[in-house]
Formats: structure tokens, C-alpha cells, sequence
């Protein structure tokens, strides 16, 4: 392997740790600041360049981010409606209508990236640093939720939210618990689903445990 090629593998590391680190912010809340270890610190690839939006990180969203037009698509009618139709989908059970509730790309890209602290250009990362972890965390909440829950018929009884952060864009709702009754009359309670991102009274599944 030579110098340019090592040079290149050890960027996309440095950038990938600081893309876990951001997931893991962006996983419940938005609105934490995002801590840089000491070893990434000291990695020859890091640097502190000038940041005229650093405030965004206190204000928990990027102020001057743009409104912009895009909907979202297959989004569920209210919190109910969506929690509703998790149930439904796991009584199938029903992978696919699972995941047709998720944020899509194009959705994190467009309309809820621009507007979190992360996002500016003095963090160096860009939406694809964070949509792979994010993608992969939808993923494998889905596929697991699926297969504990699934085949079973549940009653939903409604969502707790901890955390309700408000953009110029969209709402997010974070540290979510949702409670059901199962087909043995059973209350439970799923914290499976972390946070679910609405827009123009769309709702959606923005992360949820992986």
C-alpha cells in the first residue's frame, strides 16, 4: 500500500469516527453537543478550522438553514396513526411496511441534515457519514423488532415523548416510549423506536435501536 493510499484510509477512519460518534448523538436527541475524544483529537488528520456557526451547536439546529419544499412520502397521519400502523405491520408480521414508515435518504438529506449542528462545515462530515450508520441502525431496529414482536396481535395505547425539539423544517420526538396491550391483554412497553421525525403532518421513524 503506498503513502497516498494510507494517507486516504487513515481519513476515512478519522471521519467514520467522528460519523459514529455523531450517529450516536443524532440516534436520540439532536440537540446534544457533539464531544470530540481526546484520541481523535490527536489524530494527525484532525484540525480546528474557523466556525462562524458555532453557536448552532448551542442553539441545537443551523439557524440560517433553508426551508425547503420536499414532502415526505408514506408518512403516517399523527403519532397514533403511526403507532397504530407499527402494530399492524407486526402482526403480519410485516417487514417492508415497517420500513416504508423509516426517514429516506433523500428525506435525512434534504430536509432533516441541513437543519442539525452537525451538518456545518467546520465538522468536516457530510449527510453519507451519517445516513450509513443511521441506515444500518433503521435496518436492523426493523428486522429485530419483526422478529421479537412479530405475529402477535397488539393494541396500541400511545407514545411518551422526553424530548420534542421543533426546526424550521420538521419536529423531532425523542426518547420515545411506546405503550401496547398484546393479544394476551399484557401492557407493554417498547422503547425500540428512538425517534420519530414529523413534517407538515407527516410522521415518521427517524432512528430506532439497532
Amino acid at each position: 500500500m503506498n503513502v497516498k493510499s494510507t494517507s486516504r484510509l487513515a481519513r476515512n477512519r478519522f471521519r467514520a469516527g467522528l460519523a459514529m460518534i455523531l450517529v450516536a448523538v443524532l440516534g436520540g436527541t439532536a440537540l446534544a453537543q457533539v464531544v470530540i475524544p481526546d484520541s481523535l483529537k490527536g489524530h494527525p488528520d484532525y484540525w480546528r478550522p474557523h466556525d462562524p456557526e458555532s453557536l448552532s451547536v448551542v442553539l441545537g439546529r443551523r439557524p440560517n438553514a433553508p426551508l425547503v419544499r420536499m414532502p415526505f412520502t408514506n408518512g403516517a397521519r399523527s403519532m397514533d396513526d403511526l403507532g397504530r400502523r407499527v402494530c399492524r405491520a407486526l402482526h403480519r408480521p410485516d417487514y417492508d411496511s415497517l420500513w416504508t414508515l423509516c426517514v429516506s435518504d433523500s428525506e435525512f438529506r434534504n430536509v432533516l441534515w441541513p437543519e442539525f449542528p452537525q451538518s456545518r462545515p467546520a465538522t468536516g462530515l457530510h449527510w453519507e457519514d451519517a445516513w450509513t450508520f443511521l441506515l444500518a441502525r433503521l435496518h436492523a431496529g426493523c428486522s429485530h423488532a419483526t422478529r421479537d414482536y412479530g405475529g402477535h396481535v397488539y393494541e396500541f395505547n400511545g407514545f411518551i415523548a422526553d424530548s420534542v425539539a421543533h426546526y424550521k423544517n420538521f419536529t423531532l420526538y425523542s426518547r420515545l416510549h411506546m405503550n401496547v396491550r398484546d393479544d394476551e391483554r399484557q401492557a407493554q412497553e417498547w422503547t425500540w423506536i428512538k425517534a420519530i421525525a414529523e413534517r407538515k403532518g407527516s410522521f415518521k421513524i427517524y432512528s430506532t435501536q439497532d
